[in-house]
């Protein structure tokens, strides 16, 4: 079952104002204040909400949540997580931002991986089923 638009847009807007702080505190900025936030959010919201589109993507896949599914949707979101922050890095330039501020293109893989096993953990934690879990997660 799919969730609606503005469920998924809240829940990962919420998410992107606790990243978009740590990222403010963590990136070099060139402005202070609400400016320096908003580029810091932006990146942030890439990587949960366009983050999130790649998840469902993935879970489209037969049998990712099972024995050699799962290093395929490692690698999904590795690959999805370098898309993703590549669309924050081009945002930043709209912005006039320059993306030698930020990290290379593979680490935005390493971190949307490592976000992804953080929320998925937090998820399982909860004990909440949801349809982030692949057909042999449950």
């Amino acid at each position: 079952m799919r969730e609606r638009f503005l469920v998924t847009l809240t829940r990962n807007a919420g998410l992107a104002a606790v990243l978009g702080a740590a990222f403010y505190l963590l990136l070099p900025r060139q402005a202070n204040g609400w400016w320096g936030y908003l580029d810091a959010f932006t990146l942030a919201f890439c990587f949960t909400f366009f983050g999130h589109y790649v998840d469902v993507i993935l879970l489209m896949v037969p049998n990712i949540g099972v024995g050699a599914g799962r290093v395929v949707r490692l690698a999904g979101w590795f690959a999805g997580g370098m898309w993703v922050y590549e669309i924050g890095r081009r945002l930043w330039l709209l912005y006039g931002r320059s993306t030698l501020d930020l990290p290379p293109l593979v680490w935005g893989g390493v971190f949307f991986v490592v976000l992804e096993l953080v929320v998925h953990a937090v998820l399982r934690a909860q004990g909440k089923a949801n349809f982030y879990m692949g057909s042999g997660e449950r």
